[in-house]
Parts: structure tokens; sequence; C-alpha cells
């Protein structure tokens, strides 16, 4: 069965995020969440504890969330967004799981370019390590991310073009 996409139990998910309205976007989850991280398989957040956490910090760090495309029936919707972390644009991917009362119950989420992804492991790492009490942590998550945010960036600007470049005869 299709549903529109106005009635979509993912559109109040898709405007409290848009909103960054952390007290609305935990109105739209069930009691037992689940939340795939993109950032590591070992990443699973459990319960709107964990996920209303982790989407406490999301929203600290990520600006200018838009939702573009909603596609899936009145059990699955698959949605598709832009943000910006600092200068950098992310396209974020979510495959989102409603419940039979219409919360969401599983989200499994996909981000790109990969220097936005390692930018935002950068930010939500020591954040997430912050918020859990563990400042000492937050040091050491962000001095270990910053090589592999640094590799990427630098990847992406000078080694892409070179190997996506071609020659015009």
């Amino acid at each position: 069965m299709s549903v529109h996409i106005q009635d979509s139990p993912a559109a109040a998910y898709r405007r409290a995020g848009e909103a960054h309205d952390l007290d609305a976007l935990m109105t739209t989850l069930a009691a037992d969440v689940t939340l795939h991280s993109p950032l590591s398989a070992g990443a699973t957040f459990e319960g709107k504890g964990q996920v209303g956490e982790l989407f406490s910090v999301v929203l600290s760090v990520l600006s200018g969330m838009r939702y573009h495309s909603d596609i899936g029936d009145d059990r699955t919707r698959a949605l598709a967004a832009t943000a910006r972390l600092g200068s950098l644009e992310i396209h974020e991917a979510a495959i989102v799981e409603v419940d039979g009362d219409g919360l969401v119950s599983d989200i499994t989420l996909f981000v790109r370019p990969l220097p936005a992804l390692t930018a935002l492991m950068g930010a939500l790492g020591p954040g997430m390590a912050r918020a859990s009490g563990r400042p000492g942590l937050a040091l050491l998550v962000g001095a270990a991310v910053r090589p592999l945010a640094a590799m990427t960036r630098l990847g992406d600007r000078t080694l892409v073009p070179l190997v996506t470049r071609r020659d015009r005869r």
C-alpha cells in the first residue's frame, strides 16, 4: 500500500529534523527504536535514550537539514536529505521503519561524500564522549579521527580530480 508523503509517519520525523526540534523528533520514535550508524558497523544505538543522546549531538553540529525525497509505503520509508557540517555539504539517506503504532522503530543511515562522513565522525565522536561525561575520551577520539579526515579531504581535493579527469583527444 502506498502512502502519500504528507500522510506518512515519517513526515513528522522529517519536519522535526529540519526544524532542529529534538523534543518533536523524540515524539516520532518508538521506545525500543534502533539506529544503525553510517560510521561504524559496531555503532548501533538502542532505545530512545541512546538515540536521543545521539540526535542531540547531531543537531548541534549539522545545519540546514532539508529532506528532498521520501519514498516508500506505510511501513518502510527511504528518506534523502542534505545538510551542512561547517563548509561541507552532507548527503544523507535513511531507511526508516515504522511500527504498528505509527512510530519510527528502526533507522539505518548512509552518508556521503567520504570527506563529509569523516568530518561528521570527527564531530560526533568527541561530542558523544563529552555528552557521556568522558572529556578525556573526547580528546582521544578527536585526535584519532583528525588524520583520517585530513586524508579524505586531501584525496578528494587533489587525487580524485587526477583519476577522474579524462584527456580530450
